[in-house]
Order: C-alpha cells, then structure tokens, then sequence
C-alpha cells in the first residue's frame, strides 16, 4: 500500500487528490486502484495532471460510494493497494 495524497475537492462521481511529495511518477497507473486508509476500495486512478513536481490525481468513483462517505474523505489521505 503507498501513499497517493490528500482528498481536496469532490466534484460528481471524481475526487481530485493532490499526489503526495513521497509518490514516485512510476508507481502511478491510469486505473491504479484507490483504497481508504481501512483498506476500503473506493475507486481508480482517473489521470494526473498540473505541474510535474506538485500534481493533482483524479480518481473514478465506484458507484457504490454513498455521498456521505465522499464527504467524509475530504482531507483524508488515500492508497494505492
């Protein structure tokens, strides 16, 4: 499990992450799967995008993710499993 960011905005079924300083470029995957820190499965690797040193990650939900949970990841850190 490594570390992916930090939860800052939630827009639709797609969370935009900010990637964490210590997550190596190659370790990232499109449809990398996206785990909570429970090990709960919350979606996939979307894309990156922004600057090379500091970047935003947007990860699909699964739609089985209730509108109450995505609230509660604002500012919570998420995984790659």
């Amino acid at each position: 499990m490594k570390r992916l960011g930090t939860v800052l905005h939630s827009i639709d079924n797609i969370l935009i992450v900010r990637a964490d300083k210590t997550l190596e470029s190659n370790a990232l995957y499109p449809n990398s799967m996206v785990v909570t820190k429970t090990m709960k499965r919350i979606g996939r690797v979307k894309e990156l995008f922004g600057p090379e040193k500091n970047p935003y990650i947007s990860i699909k939900l699964f739609n089985e993710i209730k509108d109450s949970e995505i609230t509660k990841l604002k500012k919570e850190r998420v995984y790659l499993a």
